[in-house]
């Protein structure tokens, strides 16, 4: 496994930003979030907007993605054990093989994603939007 990079607290406003333009103008300017392999253990992204940004093999432990946007966002890999993602948008999200373990998505929208493979135990879905149960879902790591 490759060390994960880190980001500053400093830079991550502007990161952000850069992505928010990116979004907004489908990709004219401004610049794709590239968060891939970067330690994000504990880090404020309330209501980040992470739309379609490149998150594989991040480690989101414990961090606030409450209200968060990251519908589209590649997150192939990546560690979300035990964060708050309270009514966080992950539809079309690729979670293929992410550890979720313990993860808070109560009121999420998670319609759409890649859970394939994903360690779904002791994950909270309290009112929580999935696509038909035979679907993604079925497909991951059952809670026990």
């Amino acid at each position: 496994m490759p060390q994960r990079k880190t980001i500053s607290q400093d830079s991550l406003p502007d990161l952000l930003e850069q992505h928010r333009i990116w979004i907004a103008t489908d990709g004219a300017c401004g610049q794709q979030a590239d968060l891939q392999d970067t330690d994000l253990i504990g880090r404020a992204l309330w209501r980040a907007d992470l739309r379609r940004a490149l998150l594989n093999r991040s480690d989101f432990s414990v961090a606030d993605l409450d209200h968060a946007e990251l519908r589209g966002a590649a997150l192939q890999g990546a560690r979300l054990a035990g964060p708050s993602l309270w009514e966080a948008r992950l539809g079309q999200a690729d979670l293929r093989g992410a550890d979720l373990h313990g993860a808070k998505l109560d009121h999420a929208d998670l319609r759409g994603a890649d859970l394939g493979g994903a360690n779904m135990d002791g994950v909270s879905l309290k009112s929580t939007l999935l696509d038909d149960p035979r679907d993604d879902i079925g497909q991951a790591d059952p809670a026990p």
